[in-house]
């Protein structure tokens, strides 16, 4: 598709020249812009392909955003599981000793009571 406007080389030239520009230069100035001009320009269904190319980008996106995220909350609970079982055995190791130290007395006990 074209661009639907009206352009008077001639008058283009005369007035690049009136403002000082060599005759030469306003020649090619104004097929350049008769060409810029002439070029066809994004349609309707240019425009669909590009927003179906940007939907497609937005979806793999999403879908990879997704999954980041997903894998960050399984290291995330494995990192939390690790560190509460860390945490509970550090806290229960002195209660694990106390135990051990009452069955052995107890064992003392039971032993010197019916031995």
């Amino acid at each position: 598709m074209t661009m639907p406007i009206q352009f008077d080389t001639a008058q283009y030239i005369k007035r690049l020249v009136e403002a000082g520009i060599l005759h030469e230069h306003a020649e090619a100035l104004a097929d350049a812009l008769l060409v810029a001009l002439s070029q066809p320009v994004a349609g309707g269904s240019d425009l669909a392909i590009w927003r179906a190319e940007i939907q497609a980008m937005f979806t793999r996106s999403e879908a990879a955003m997704k999954e980041w995220v997903r894998a960050e909350i399984a290291r995330s609970q494995a990192e939390m599981k690790e560190w509460v079982r860390a945490e509970i055995t550090a806290r229960l190791r002195p209660i694990y000793w106390l135990l051990g130290v009452v069955i052995v007395q107890q064992t003392i006990i039971m032993a010197k009571l019916f031995l």
